[in-house]
């Protein structure tokens, strides 16, 4: 990958912790858009930049095979601890160069990492592997949001200017260029899939809607690489309890750890194919 993110064992536990968003009404439309061209059964599925295997799990119920692919050994060692799946298996690569074997899979997946990643050369090696009328998706959500109400709508800014504080602090201007594209819903002109794949396809229309504590919330903002970063850079800063704090402030006298909001996670898909 362009940029090692996420490879502390310690961060690693927390993203694996407060990580585990991804519903299966993602992997239902990913398979529709497979389904099109590729009927089903499916040997073998991918899941690149896997992290601790939050969506590879998801995979596997619709495949023979899955194999998740992180460059973060810890991230792997993770992902192995909360498998409870045979037919998945985790394999420390890159998201330049998989090592899968050539033509040997129907899908391949990139979920919340794509902007991270040398995009020509994903979609080179996505193409090798991929077998004919296989389909690639890139997979990601923007920042949580938690309603319309006045409350909720202040939870959102509170939620978007930490994270913005994140960036500005603790990126170099190549991290925050690629930042942008994850806000900007990974733009066409450099996230579509390239020829020889085809058939490029974006949704925008899907979101995943999740009950979380604002303990939760905030562990969830802690598993951030920015946050790393941030306090190592800032050790003595308190931003993280500043953000529990104003939400706290914000739900009102009676809120507490274990008060519980409704949060959405806007996602957006962009899916290939390769020729059949």
């Amino acid at each position: 990958m362009a940029f090692r993110l996420f490879e502390g064992a310690e961060h690693s536990s927390v993203y694996a912790k407060f990580r585990s968003v991804w519903t299966a009404d993602i992997t239902d439309r990913v398979l529709t858009y497979l389904q099109e061209r590729h009927p089903a059964p499916y040997d073998h599925a991918i899941d690149v930049g896997c992290g601790s295997g939050q969506f590879t799990q998801l995979l596997a119920p619709h495949f023979k095979q899955v194999t998740g692919i992180d460059i973060s050994s810890n991230q792997i060692s993770e992902a192995i601890k909360g498998n409870q799946r045979k037919n998945i298996t985790y394999k420390t690569g890159s998201g330049e160069c998989f090592p899968i074997a050539d033509q040997s899979v129907e899908l391949v997946t990139c979920v919340q990492a794509a902007h991270w990643i040398d995009m020509d050369k994903f979609y080179a090696e996505a193409y090798r592997v991929l077998k004919s009328n296989g389909c690639v998706a890139l997979i990601s959500y923007t920042i949580p949001e938690f309603g319309a109400h006045p409350p909720a709508k202040f939870l959102t800014k509170l939620l978007g200017n930490y994270y913005d504080n994140l960036w500005r602090k603790s990126c170099c201007d190549e991290m925050l260029n690629r930042i942008k594209h994850l806000s900007n819903r990974y733009p066409d002109e450099i996230f579509a899939c390239r020829p020889p794949l085809k058939d490029h396809l974006r949704d925008d229309t899907m979101a995943m809607e999740h009950d979380m504590t604002v303990e939760e919330v905030v562990g969830y903002a802690s598993s951030s690489s920015s946050y790393v970063r941030y306090v190592k850079k800032y050790s003595s800063s308190d931003i993280l309890e500043t953000l529990q704090r104003n939400m706290l402030k914000t739900l009102g006298q009676d809120a507490t750890l274990d008060t519980v909001l409704r949060v959405t996670f806007p996602v957006f898909i962009l899916f290939g194919r390769k020729p059949g």
